[in-house]
């Protein structure tokens, strides 16, 4: 490279943070759902008190404070969010602060951190082992990294397998879905002055739900893009799009005639009749999109999403075709863990027929319609042929454990056990501590423990070979007629 260039990039690095000239892959892609990665974070100690040693919730800008979400998290914090001040993106509860990351040969100083998630914090293992978000693009126009702008760190806390995620969002993608990339990561913290490169252990890197995503499963960006938050079902809250903002939370807006359409489906849900839903819906969505997406979450008791607890998923309106697109999120309590649903194997038995959590009208209005009822049907029938297949998803389990079993044996002594007893059934599922929330000793040091989740957390240790294999005979069985399913059982409101 000409010495010219060379030093022009060099300065260039320094503007935008870079401290390393980028560097090669080798060829590999970043997300695969066997990549493992070493990711260093070093944070200031002044920033880690920003991300809060209980990495407290704050309130949505604009909004008051108020709603049932609010109160959850009060019970779920044990005190009051403090109110909001600037430095928090779109619906975030959470500060910013900064750190840097060293990640594939890179080294990027000043990049964006904050805390995400709600139980993945409050049932955090340890004080450090914490969810986080990375902006790399945030005060750095136009920086990523290895094609990457925003990448979530998830801790896998509520998963003693710490691999449901990374399957549950590859049978998206091979159901044909737009579903997020994920990878995996070795992780350490040095927080100068506290601990030096400490050892977190696994994380499951996922890819965010942002302009490149979009572009790249829709061929453009432009649209509204909004993350519902509980709301089951798709309410309609009348013709000013203002009314809309507290429970859709628009990522980005769109144009009003965007808004003004996707008003117009809300509204067709609740006022078409029988006779107009069948054939009009296509006006709106992709049927059969959509019903592949209802029972691919029914068939992971993944309660926790549209179909039950009414959050966890994106919903793009396309500026281009008109139609909304369901994109699933944080599906780490799928596969049956939901932590307040009962035990797995309750989870491994509820209806598929009757998926979702009451009232939602959009998903019973299909299951309904004579045409789209039977289709989901047929729909359920060939994602147990084609896509949750156990022998399938065992080789993928055993390719996966091959690559994070050092990890997770070098995280802790409950997180080895746990992975022995759900992935390895090598300990027997009621062999050693199995308490929940998950905890080690040996991190008393610490000074932390968890603390104030919901008394009803219902959670064993069935192998997760064992409760696909149970799920696919139990899904096949009730489209036979051969048995009765229950209803899933929601408990967040």
């Amino acid at each position: 490279m000409p010495i010219r260039i060379r030093a022009s990039l060099l300065l260039l690095c320094l503007l935008t943070g870079w401290s390393s000239l980028p560097a090669a892959t080798n060829g590999q892609p970043f997300f695969g759902l066997t990549n493992l990665w070493t990711l260093h974070l070093t944070v200031a100690p002044k920033d880690w008190q920003t991300l809060g040693s209980r990495g407290v919730a704050r309130r949505n800008e604009g909004g008051g404070g108020g709603g049932p979400l609010d109160s959850f998290l009060r019970g779920v914090f044990g005190q009051e969010p403090p109110p909001s001040s600037a430095g928090s993106d779109s619906g975030s509860r959470y500060p910013w602060a900064t750190c840097t990351v060293e990640l594939g040969g890179q080294v990027l100083t000043n990049v964006a951190v904050r805390t995400k998630g709600v139980s993945s914090v409050a049932r955090a293992p340890n004080g450090y082992k914490r969810p986080l978000k990375l902006d790399f693009n945030r005060g750095a126009k136009g920086r990523d990294l290895f094609g990457v702008e925003e990448l979530y760190l998830n801790n896998n806390v509520n998963d003693a397998t710490q691999l449901r995620e990374a399957l549950a969002y590859e049978l998206f993608r091979r159901a044909g879905l737009p579903a997020p990339r994920t990878a995996f990561a070795q992780v350490y913290l040095t927080v100068p002055g506290r601990v030096e490169r400490q050892h977190l252990g696994l994380y499951t890197l996922v890819e965010a739900v942002e302009d490149r995503f979009l572009k790249r499963h829709f061929g453009q960006k432009e649209g509204l893009l909004t993350k519902p938050e509980q709301m089951r079902g798709l309410w309609y809250f009348g013709e000013d799009w203002e009314g809309y903002r507290d429970r859709y939370q628009p990522k980005q807006d769109g144009t009003p005639e965007d808004a003004k359409r996707f008003i117009s489906f809300v509204r067709f849900i609740r006022d078409a009749s029988p006779e107009q839903f069948g054939t009009g819906l296509t006006n709106h969505l992709d049927p059969d999109a959509f019903l592949r997406f209802v029972a691919l979450n029914a068939l992971l008791a993944n309660v926790d999403s549209f179909i039950g607890n009414g959050h966890n998923y994106y919903l793009f309106h396309s500026a281009k075709s008109h139609r909304s697109t369901f994109i699933p999120w944080d599906l780490n309590e799928s596969f049956g863990m939901h932590p307040v649903s009962g035990p797995s194997r309750f989870q491994m038995q509820t209806s598929i027929l009757r998926p979702n959590a009451d009232p939602n009208p959009l998903i019973e209005r299909c299951l309904a319609d004579p045409q789209l009822g039977p289709r989901y049907r047929a729909i359920c029938a060939e994602l147990l042929t084609d896509v949750f297949v156990p022998a399938k998803l065992e080789a993928d389990i055993d390719r996966i454990a091959a690559v994070t079993k050092p990890v997770v044996f070098a995280e802790s002594r409950r997180a080895r056990e746990d992975f022995e007893r759900t992935v390895l059934g090598t300990r027997a599922p009621d062999d050693g501590d199995t308490s929940q929330p998950r905890f080690d000793e040996e991190y008393a040091k610490l000074g932390y423990r968890p603390w104030g989740f919901p008394d009803q957390v219902e959670i064993d240790n069935l192998p997760l070979k064992q409760w696909i294999r149970g799920r696919h005979t139990n899904a096949t069985d009730q489209l036979a007629g051969k048995v009765k399913a229950p209803r899933s059982r929601p408990r967040l409101f």
